[in-house]
């Protein structure tokens, strides 16, 4: 798969491990940027990367219930046939309390711009999020349609599954 970099800070996303599932994808913050925020009364408010603490470090402040669209300075060129799947990383939702706003993100095929990891602050605090923190993990996966048809008999049984949601637990 091919990747295009929007601005030269980006990184190249790669594997963590060599039994790793997906390769992990990096926040790309820089000063003067402007990043969407939305607010939990839905209002959209800009936000400005800032020097975070005194090492210099480029980062951003999320409050809580804030919604955000972290660039990635990447545009990927997802071969066809292919969607890239998004998953929040574990330790990003445990240590810093941010989920993807759709759970999982989906990038399609003829999507040509640059992605986003678009981020919820579930908790109740701010979470700091810097340039070149590890936010998301993608994976390749092939993706096949099916033509969709409307038919006028509900489908009937395919097992011995008995019951509805939740049905096949006790």
């Amino acid at each position: 798969m091919k990747v295009f970099k929007t601005r030269d800070t980006a990184e190249i996303p790669s594997y963590a491990t060599e039994g790793s599932a997906c390769f992990d994808v990096k926040a790309c913050l820089e000063i003067g940027n402007t990043i969407k925020c939305y607010t939990p009364f839905n209002k959209k408010v800009p936000m400005h990367p800032k020097i975070i603490g005194g090492s210099g470090e480029i980062g951003i402040a999320i409050p809580p219930a804030a919604r955000v669209l972290i660039p990635t300075g990447l545009i990927f060129d997802i071969p066809k046939d292919h969607v890239i799947e998004m998953f929040i990383r574990s330790s990003v939702a445990t240590k810093k309390g941010l989920a993807l706003v759709n759970s999982v993100g989906i990038i399609d095929s003829d999507y040509v711009d640059e992605t986003h990891i678009i981020v919820h602050n579930v908790s109740d605090t701010v979470a700091h999020v810097h340039d070149g923190d590890r936010l998301a993990q993608c994976r390749l996966a092939s993706v096949t349609q099916q033509d969709i048809k409307e038919v006028k008999k509900k489908p009937g049984t395919k097992t011995d599954r008995k019951g509805g949601i939740g049905s096949t637990g006790r």
